[in-house]
C-alpha cells in the first residue's frame, strides 16, 4: 500500500506531466493559428491574382471582339467598294460597247480592248 508520501510524490509526477501536456497543446494552438493565418493570407492573395487575371482576360476578349468586328466592318466596306467598282466598270465597258457600235468601229478594234462575256 501506498502512503501519504508516495501518493503525493506520484500526483506531484501527474501534475508535472499534466503541466509539460498543457505547454504541448498550447505549442501546437499556436501553430495551428499560425498555420491558418498563413492559409488565409495564401486564399487572399491567391483570390487577388485571380480577379487580376478575370480583369486580363476580359480586356483581352474585349479587345479580340473589337477587332474583329473592326475587320468585319472594313471587310464588309471593302467589298462594298469593290462591288461599286465592278459595277461602274462594268456600265463604263457597256457605254464603251454601245459607243463602238454607233460608230461602227466595233470589227476594227483588237479583241483585247473589247469587252470580254
Amino acid at each position: 500500500m501506498l502512503g501519504i508520501k508516495d501518493l503525493k510524490d506520484e500526483l506531484s509526477e501527474m501534475n508535472s506531466e499534466m503541466k509539460k501536456v498543457a505547454k504541448k497543446i498550447s505549442d501546437l494552438s499556436e501553430k495551428v493559428i499560425s498555420i491558418s493565418e498563413q492559409i488565409s493570407t495564401s486564399m487572399d492573395k491567391m483570390s487577388s491574382v485571380l480577379h487580376e487575371t478575370n480583369i486580363t482576360i476580359r480586356d483581352s476578349l474585349k479587345l479580340t471582339s473589337d477587332t474583329i468586328n473592326n475587320m468585319s466592318e472594313n471587310f464588309s466596306k471593302a467589298l462594298e467598294d469593290a462591288l461599286t467598282k465592278m459595277s461602274e466598270f462594268k456600265l463604263q465597258m457597256d457605254v464603251r460597247e454601245t459607243i463602238l457600235k454607233s460608230l461602227g468601229l466595233e470589227g476594227i478594234l483588237p479583241d483585247f480592248l473589247k469587252k470580254k462575256k
